[in-house]
């Protein structure tokens, strides 16, 4: 069964729909696989839109490589997000027999061989529209050491086989932590000899995410061997080191029974209440990495990350689209004030020791910015 329908309607307002355009492949269009590949590149929300509607990343994610060359050969398409995440895409059309016989073994192996490709030669980190790096090297090199990234079969229409086998081979690759998304990239066409444009409609055909399973340990003991057979499930602990969805309530769960300082659990606390405050313009988002962090955006802008350590981040290169060019020039001058050596850097990042010092401080900056700016919306 197809997930989408393969006829798309319109109709203007007020009026009754009618049928506008059908699905299509792209061989009927005349499109060739570099064609797909190109397409993702030059816009990532054709693959990443579906991910995130899925709840797989709150990210924003850039371009980084095209035809990126590994020992087995070219990965198509290399995603790099905001939080040093990486995707590998893998294109294939639906006339490619590849599709579902080869394509998930040949993305897997490029994911494989990507750390060592990387610690050999990192290619330049894209920049910003204001010529800052859009993602810190070493959350790059945190995730890829990790093999944290996200693998994504991308076709014009995905063979249903590849979900079934997908699923399968995430069995046998159980110590890592990728995640796996089919996205259908559907193509259609005017009705007839209607004129018109071609309308692209991304969406998820399937997803397997990593998930904590049960270790089995053997252990042989005695001249005699005996095997004795020991099941452990992993724990929060043995999963420190791993990528994990974190939430709202997970998140205040873990700096309460944790050791961050008393001033950042208030200060948590209080930019929840803030967030609140503004719930159409003002969003949360918590991080993905294996300690939990609470991120404040704006207009999809970060403007500050609290981490359960206790650690406080900013990304600059966010302010202008959160808060607009002039408020969003002031708040990072208030914070080179409060935060002089941390604001130094190209990814500011400040200790939890000195984060705790300046924590109302910093509290009473995000409310005083977020309210003019509202103010002024």
């Amino acid at each position: 069964m197809k997930p989408v329908s393969d006829q798309l309607f319109a109709f203007d307002h007020p009026g009754t729909p009618g049928l506008s355009h059908e699905r299509c492949s792209a061989a009927d269009l005349g499109l060739k696989e570099s064609w797909l590949r190109d397409a993702i590149f030059a816009m990532p929300d054709l693959v990443i839109g579906p991910c995130r509607a899925a709840g797989l990343t709150d990210d924003e994610w850039y371009p980084w490589r095209s035809e990126f060359g590994t020992d087995v050969g070219p990965i198509d398409v290399l995603l790099l997000s905001s939080q040093g995440r990486v995707a590998v895409v893998e294109t294939k059309l639906a006339s490619n027999p590849d599709l579902r016989r080869r394509v998930l073994a040949q993305a897997l192996d490029y994911l494989t061989h990507l750390p060592e490709t990387l610690e050999a030669h990192v290619p330049d980190i894209p920049k910003d529209e204001n010529g800052d790096l859009v993602a810190d090297p070493e959350d790059i090199q945190e995730s890829v050491s990790q093999r944290d990234a996200l693998v994504i079969i991308a076709s014009d229409e995905i063979d249903p086989r590849v979900a079934k086998l997908s699923r399968g081979l995430l069995s046998d690759h159980l110590v890592n932590q990728w995640d796996l998304a089919l996205v259908d990239v559907a193509l259609y066409r005017p009705l007839g000899d209607t004129p018109g444009r071609y309308i692209v409609v991304p969406h998820l055909r399937s997803l397997v995410e990593s998930e904590p399973r049960q270790v089995v340990r053997v252990v042989v003991a005695g001249e005699t061997p005996r095997a004795r057979v020991e099941v452990k499930r992993i724990t929060h602990d043995d999963m420190a080191s791993a990528r994990q969805k974190w939430d709202e309530k997970r998140f205040f769960e873990n700096i309460e029974a944790g050791n961050t300082p008393k001033p950042i659990r208030e200060l948590a606390s209080q930019l929840l209440d803030l967030a609140q405050r503004y719930p159409d313009s003002v969003a949360l988002a918590w991080g993905t990495g294996h300690e939990g962090c609470m991120i404040v955006k704006r207009n999809d802008g970060g403007l500050i990350e609290v981490y359960a350590s206790g650690q406080i981040r900013f990304r600059p290169p966010k302010f202008a689209r959160a808060l607009g060019d002039e408020i969003g020039a002031e708040y990072r001058r208030r914070l080179e004030q409060l935060l002089p050596n941390a604001m130094r850097m190209e990814y500011p990042r400040v200790p939890s020791n000195e984060a705790a010092k300046v924590a109302p401080a910093l509290y009473e900056l995000l409310q005083q910015t977020l309210d003019q700016v509202e103010r002024q919306a």
